[in-house]
């Protein structure tokens, strides 16, 4: 009897347009907010706080195109894409998994700037103008590239299609998700496989390659992460540092930036760690790997959401956007209101009888 079910694959596909919807327009109110605000307020963190929107958008357009989904088994796990819900082919299905899998990347390097900025903010203002400027512009550009590049290859070159990956999942796939090899694209390290010949177990070094690097890379922006976090909380808890209201709004700035750092420790790194080492040790979980897509669909629209609710000005600024646009449409019914009354009585006058 075949046991496989599409649940989750359509619980996975719905999350994602509704993901992508609710980025798209959080990020859009976030952006109006920060652009309405004087360079005066943020400095150059306004333009930075802009970029991180722009690819936020740009992540979750990445991630409702390629449609990822998780799949872990004994040896390996997979992040695949269903063809008939990304209207893409195979060869351009794996090339979208891989290309997403680089704007996770993106975003994590991004982050990590993003703590440097207030690092430095709080703890040398000086070094501002240089370490930010339009000249640094193009050293934090091409740390983003390469960062996201080299994570993004190493997903494709070193964790792509395999013969030996093909056998595995033709049953799998078929098993779990009703799936034929034709209706799927994938990527993903397979830790083990089998020889042809003798059965014997091996290592497969590209897999375990792959994914050293991307565990260097993604270890290496959280531990500067936490490191410019927590000399950005001891300098801040000092008194007499600076000014109140420059002070508040450093403290702003840092707890959204620490709230932004816990939704995609919990919605991606940590699902995306058990995801990469469980298979080591032989250990799958299917309901783990089923729910992965689907926390992921949700972040992009989370981070918008924590800016604009802990940093007061832009919650401040998009309520008054709101309001301003409901008082409009009020006074316009008022005053079009009154004008009929106005016209109904003028009419009335010329048409009593004499």
């Amino acid at each position: 009897m075949n046991s496989c079910s599409t649940k989750w694959l359509h619980i996975a596909f719905y999350a994602e347009c509704v993901g992508f919807l609710l980025s798209i327009a959080a990020n859009c109110v976030l952006l109006i907010a920060i652009s309405d605000k004087s360079r005066k307020t943020f400095g150059n963190y306004k333009y930075l706080m802009m970029a991180f929107s722009v690819l936020g958008m740009f992540y979750s357009t990445c991630n409702f195109i390629s449609k990822p989904n998780v799949h872990i088994t004994e040896n390996s796990f997979i992040v695949f894409t269903v063809l008939r819900y990304s209207k893409l082919n195979k060869f351009i299905g794996s090339i979208a998994v891989g290309i997403y899998s680089s704007c996770y990347a993106m975003m994590l390097s991004f982050l990590s700037i993003h703590f440097f900025y207030r690092y430095t903010s709080v703890t040398a203002p000086l070094y501002l103008a240089s370490r930010f400027s339009s000249k640094s512009f193009i050293f934090w550009t091409l740390f983003v590239v390469v960062y996201s590049g080299i994570f993004g290859c190493s997903s494709y070159f070193l964790c792509g299609p395999t013969e030996s990956k093909d056998r595995e999942l033709e049953m799998e796939f078929q098993n779990s998700y009703c799936l034929k090899p034709e209706e799927y694209a994938y990527l993903g390290p397979q830790y083990y496989y089998k020889n042809a010949e003798n059965g014997e177990r091996l290592f497969h070094a590209p897999s375990f390659i792959g994914i050293g690097i991307q565990t260097f890379l993604m270890s290496s922006t959280f531990v500067f992460v936490i490191f410019f976090g927590c000399r950005t909380y001891s300098v801040l808890k000092e008194n007499g540092l600076t000014c109140y209201a420059s002070k508040e709004l450093q403290k702003q700035l840092f707890k959204t930036l620490i709230i932004q750092t816990i939704i995609p420790t919990i919605f991606m790194y940590l699902p995306g760690s058990i995801m990469f080492y469980l298979p080591m040790f032989g250990v799958k979980i299917e309901t783990m790997a089923n729910s992965i897509p689907v926390f992921v669909a949700i972040y992009p629209c989370l981070e918008p959401l924590v800016a604009i609710m802990c940093i007061k000005s832009l919650k401040l600024r998009s309520s008054n956007k709101m309001c301003c646009s409901r008082n409009r449409r009020r006074k316009v019914g008022v005053l079009a209101a009154s004008t009929s009354n106005s016209v109904a009585f003028s009419m009335q006058e010329f048409t009593v009888p004499s």
